[in-house]
């Protein structure tokens, strides 16, 4: 059965599915998604949650025995398989066949992939999990469909919005859902009487330019060395945590530098971005930012993220913002930053 996502609070009160497939890109969307079916699986008395993640050498034989087996911490559970490449193997189609004649007992298999191409839709596997269970299939609103998300978004928050506000908000948010979700829980407390105008929009947003960390390492991914440095210093005037900022960068260091390995052992970038779990929707930049770049980058990143990750927490002395400006930059790609802002 394929599920529409308006459908999905209607269907989670009744009889839940054995198997779920949950296809995205879009992280917000995706998660809520899965805290939902979570919080249903719980109320239906399925109090144990497993999740694994599908890697090169994962033993589908073993992860099938293991759903056979008792629990020993509850009478139901719930078991999260991730598909970072969005491709089970031969192994893997085998055994989402098999859970048309048998699901495991007791238990519930959320499938979690990429968004689906079209070719993808109509794999065996996709239609055995279809059959077997539930399909939800999540697509971020493009830039047509926005306006409209964002006045549902608000309107779930209690908010309503005209439609200057709902613009200048789409401009503000870059399509990022994560900003929007963040943007709307400021304006719940911003809005009086629950009315949102340009006004509100453009309080919420201090000199409307707000900068977050999500803004920050994409700019930095796609090298645009001056751009991050101004969300940076925005981000340390406006008291953000610099534990945080530190985390979203070692964050997309880690894959970038994953990415850049692999490629330096033969992998071509698309195998190397599928490998190393980047979605979908990522790849674009994750590609801009290992174009050309050697395995020594990698390792230079790396240290750059240790050093940082040493003063930001206290264990070794310096500025804190200082050396997340560093690796800021080294992410970017450089100093070349400087002489753009010249």
């Amino acid at each position: 059965m394929k599920l529409n996502p308006s459908q999905l609070e209607k269907h989670l009160k009744g009889e839940l599915s054995p198997v779920y497939l949950v296809s995205g890109d879009e992280p917000l969307l995706v998660d809520e998604a899965l805290m939902k079916l979570r919080t249903a699986a719980i109320s239906q008395g399925y109090t144990e949650r497993q999740t694994h993640i599908v890697e090169r050498g994962f033993d589908w034989d073993e992860f099938a025995a293991s759903l056979q087996t008792m629990s020993l911490f509850a009478e139901r559970r719930l078991a999260e398989l991730r598909l970072p490449t969005g491709k089970p193997g031969t192994e893997g189609a085998r055994y989402f066949a098999s859970l048309l004649e048998q699901a495991p007992p007791d238990t519930i298999i959320i499938v979690v992939t990429p968004a689906l191409t079209g070719s993808a839709q109509k794999t065996k596997w996709v239609s055995n999990l279809t059959k077997a269970g539930s399909w939800l299939p999540l697509y971020a609103p493009d830039h047509r469909d926005l306006p409209r998300w964002l006045a549902g978004r608000l309107k779930a928050a209690g908010l309503s919005a005209d439609q200057e506000a709902l613009q200048l908000l789409c401009a503000q948010i870059e399509g990022n859902l994560l900003a929007a979700k963040q943007e709307i829980d400021k304006l719940v407390l911003l809005a009086e009487g629950g009315r949102v105008d340009v006004d509100t929009v453009r309080k919420s947003v201090a000199d409307g330019a707000r900068f977050d960390v999500f803004q920050l390492t994409d700019a930095a991914l796609a090298g645009q060395g001056a751009r991050a440095a101004r969300i940076l210093y925005s981000l340390e005037r406006e008291g953000i945590a610099a534990p945080l900022v530190l985390w979203s960068l070692v964050r997309e260091i880690t894959v970038v530098s994953d990415v850049i390995l692999r490629m330096a052992g033969g992998q071509s970038a698309g195998a190397a971005m599928a490998q190393a779990g980047v979605w979908r929707n990522r790849q674009n930049l994750i590609s801009h930012a290992v174009r050309g770049r050697k395995a020594a980058h990698a390792h230079r990143l790396m240290s750059s993220a240790g050093q940082a990750d040493l003063i930001v927490k206290g264990a070794k002395y310096g500025q804190p913002w200082n050396a997340l400006l560093e690796l800021t930059m080294t992410l970017a790609g450089g100093n070349h930053w400087r002489a753009e802002t010249a």
